[in-house]
């Protein structure tokens, strides 16, 4: 891997250097984690394993794989390849029990809850179906790539590594990463070497949606069926998972303390609801205008403050009904994320059947 910089002269080659401490990566990895180019939550740095070891970090990704980010630091080729696969024997006896004592532990706070927050949505079904190793160095010397490809390539061992590589020009400082093998085709292969049981599958249409509850009032609820829309604000916790809401999706709508009340599909993409326009009785008209608009909504709607201003996502009902008549049924899926893929098959099939929409 190699860096120039475009001065009028030409490129010059920036010179690769090592991290002045590995500490250093692994905190800058436990601070924000994207770094390595995947998703993750850390759940902890250096958790004691019952074999004895620490892993330098342990994380999960929105499918609750469970990972571990091991730093290479000055051990030699089957040290690292030998230390990273021991962690691995550990971790995929790991429980959400497990999880959630080590997060806690570390954090003080609730997994599930971080969870949520981090990926938008609650956790699946199933905790730790699969697990990944990952070799996080400056660079390997050919014996250290060579094992990890070949346990990846020709066994399925879900091990990979990723590089990152120093690079200084005065007082700027650059980070470059790499991968041994590409995290796609890593990904590939732990599905098809992890265990029978997998994360339930979506069927890349149905959404779950919140639109308020009893307990405070319906109005959201009654403007979002009179209106065609839902939608959130308040705080980007609550509005950003609409950005995953996409024309043709299908959002089934429910009221905390009812139940579901509706589905429709999405027509548009998310806007601030200050802006989305409606047909009603053979027009457009905003519906931050519109008087039967509940008053929080409305101030939220004209908020100056984008992050907390209400968001929209506009939406032809296919059904929709009072909160007083909302399907629900013991076992049902819910949750207080405001959008998030739906899974459970069947809360599909009881809902949709009962709103007579099995062929919709």
């Amino acid at each position: 891997m190699a860096i120039w910089k475009m001065t009028d002269d030409g490129p010059v080659a920036l010179t690769f250097s090592q991290l002045s401490q590995e500490k250093r990566l692994e905190d800058m990895i436990v601070r924000d984690p994207s770094l390595t180019g995947i998703d993750l939550l850390v759940v902890g740095r250096q958790v004691a394993t019952a074999y004895g070891g620490f892993i330098d970090v342990l994380a999960v990704d929105a499918d609750a794989h469970v990972h571990v980010l091991e730093l290479k630091r000055d051990r030699t080729p089957r040290e690292v390849v030998a230390q990273v696969l021991d962690y691995g024997s550990w971790v995929q006896g790991l429980t959400l029990d497990d999880v959630e004592a080590i997060y806690a532990a570390q954090s003080g706070s609730e997994f599930s809850e971080a969870f949520a927050e981090r990926f938008n949505s609650p956790l699946p079904d199933v905790f730790n179906p699969a697990q990944q190793l990952t070799i996080v160095a400056s660079q390997l010397d050919e014996a250290s790539d060579r094992i990890v490809a070949f346990l990846a390539e020709s066994y399925g061992v879900p091990v990979n590594a990723v590089f990152f590589r120093y690079f200084a020009d005065g007082d700027a400082e650059f980070l470059a990463r790499t991968w041994l093998l590409a995290p796609e085709e890593a990904e590939t292969k732990r599905s098809s070497a992890g265990p029978a049981t997998k994360v339930r599958a979506w069927n890349g249409r149905d959404f779950y949606v919140v639109l308020g509850t009893v307990e405070n009032g319906t109005g959201r609820w009654d403007a979002a069926r009179k209106y065609g829309f839902v939608g959130a604000g308040g705080g980007s916790w609550y509005s950003k998972p609409l950005r995953n809401l996409s024309p043709g999706k299908r959002v089934f709508a429910y009221v905390g303390g009812a139940g579901y009340v509706g589905v429709g599909e999405v027509t548009g993409s998310v806007v601030p609801l200050r802006d989305l326009e409606v047909p009603l009785n053979g027009s457009l008209v905003r519906v931050v205008e519109q008087p039967d608009l509940p008053a929080p909504l409305r101030e939220r709607a004209l908020s100056d403050d984008e992050d907390m201003t209400e968001y929209a996502v506009p939406v032809r009902w296919l059904i929709a009904r009072d909160a007083d008549k909302a399907v629900t049924e013991r076992g049902l899926f819910a949750s207080q994320v405001t959008v998030c893929k739906l899974r459970d098959e069947r809360t599909i099939e009881v809902v949709t059947s009962a709103f007579d929409l099995k062929n919709e």
